[in-house]
């Protein structure tokens, strides 16, 4: 697998800081301020990444927090309907042979009023491949962790919107933005989590701010490129152990998923993967799923966010988007998905490194 020195550097410097930020006070402080509805979820990351290579299905490791685990939602683009991910037929993904490339942005974070609050809230986003890339290097997972700041004169935490980071544009996509993070799944296939937790220990934000590599509208994140399972799992295991006690507000394992609708005959398939074709993916609380639900068939998606479709134009997009399903807690993503090129990245100034 290819990367750049760049991409590399990041990744030490990544582990480097963790190491060196380890700090036996700081997480005495944090155990006795814990948050009163925080839970133990260091199980919870040391199981993360069990049973990642397999093509089975889900890994059914526990969750920290059960009520909120992660539910995924899609919508094509702006104005356009939001339906279950798991609803969306196979057969409507674009016929993409080989490997595919996708790309992901970080779109919007709009806490429910439940989870509204003035502390830091960490969003980890993993992707994984499911098997062996062109049967010469072992699977590899990419992670992202953002620190979400809530703006300290309103309500609402809210990331910059795509069209702020110059990320909305299809004529942009191949457009390195600050907040583009891409990955390449072998034949169309991988398996794909998003978590999001208020930790208890606030030294952890100042480390993802020192390592950031996108600083922007109280927005912090980390990446960590391509790198082996192996690795990924002593790094998901430090973070459980820096996080320890932490409030959660959506927490989910790996989850199969597909981007084409052509595989080898001879590729294994795994059982029920979640369809993955471009465009906005909500992620949500099982927990807030019957308020969702109900407000479901009237909601569109704007940049990012969940509207009323007959929300008065007269208000901003933020103000549309507070009233609207006001008790469910959401995360957005844009994703563009493509034929990957041959050599499996899409950067051509590259040099090869070892996972």
């Amino acid at each position: 697998m290819e990367y750049t020195r760049r991409e590399a550097l990041g990744v030490m410097a990544a582990f480097a800081a963790m190491a060196n930020a380890y700090d036996p006070e700081a997480f005495a402080r944090a155990a006795q301020t814990q948050p009163t509805h925080a839970v133990d979820v260091a199980g919870y990351w040391t199981n993360f990444y069990d049973d990642t290579v397999t093509t089975k299905g889900a890994n059914k490791a526990a969750l920290a927090n059960s009520k909120r685990k992660t539910v995924y939602l899609h919508s094509p683009d702006s104005g356009q309907a939001v339906v279950y991910a798991e609803n969306i037929p196979k057969t409507s993904l674009p016929a993409l042979s080989g490997d595919v490339l996708v790309k992901m942005a970080v779109s919007q974070y709009r806490p429910g009023h439940g989870d509204i609050s003035t502390d830091v809230s960490h969003l980890r986003i993993d992707a994984t491949q499911t098997f062996d890339y062109m049967n010469l290097v072992a699977p590899l997972s990419w992670a992202v962790l953002a620190s979400l700041a809530p703006p300290m004169a309103t309500q609402t935490a809210k990331l910059p919107s795509l069209d702020q980071l110059g990320l909305n544009d299809e004529a942009k996509k191949d457009v390195a933005g600050q907040n583009m993070h891409q990955m390449t799944l072998p034949s169309g296939l991988g398996k794909l989590a998003v978590n999001i937790t208020k930790p208890s220990n606030p030294v952890f934000a100042e480390i993802i701010k020192t390592t950031s590599t996108a600083v922007a509208a109280g927005l912090s994140m980390m990446v960590l490129p391509a790198i082996s399972v192996p690795a990924i799992k002593i790094f998901s295991e430090l973070l459980g152990k820096w996080q320890g006690h932490a409030t959660v507000i959506m927490n989910g394992n790996l989850t199969p998923v597909i981007a084409t609708s052509t595989t080898p005959a001879d590729v294994p398939m795994p059982q029920d993967p979640m369809p993955l074709p471009s465009g906005y993916y909500v992620m949500v609380p099982e927990e807030h799923q019957p308020e969702l639900n109900t407000a479901l068939p009237n909601l569109v998606m704007q940049n990012g966010f969940l509207v009323l479709k007959d929300a008065p134009t007269t208000d901003d997009l933020p103000t549309r988007a507070s009233k609207a399903v006001p008790g469910v807690s959401y995360a957005t993503l844009r994703m563009y998905c493509s034929k990957a090129p041959a050599s499996g990245c899409s950067n051509p100034a590259t040099t090869t490194g070892t996972a």
